[in-house]
């Protein structure tokens, strides 16, 4: 198709020279459009942060939301890691408190 002969295409040409976007309202957006960028910065540097601290305050360590990441359960299935003898719903011998 020849691009010349697309008439949205010349529709749309001609409706961008016959009412251009005003400078005003233009700037409003780009002015918009930065601020919001701004917001998306500062929430990927401190949103982490922030759960951090959470953790921390709750008695937890970093290096253990780090092994948390790593260790991830098995696809294959495979034996749970809760190995302890004491029934389904019983407290165990040394709660950590």
């Amino acid at each position: 198709m020849n691009a010349s002969k697309n008439s949205f295409r010349q529709m749309l040409e001609e409706d961008e020279r016959s009412f251009p976007i005003p400078p005003d309202i233009e700037e409003n957006v780009i002015g918009s459009l930065q601020v919001l960028t701004m917001m998306g910065h500062a929430m990927e540097l401190f949103i982490p942060k922030a759960f951090e601290m959470f953790i921390l305050t709750l008695g937890g360590t970093v290096k253990e939301l780090d092994t948390a990441t790593d260790n991830t359960a098995p696809i294959s299935g495979g034996q749970s890691e809760d190995t302890g003898d004491d029934a389904p719903g019983s407290a165990p011998d040394n709660p950590i408190i």
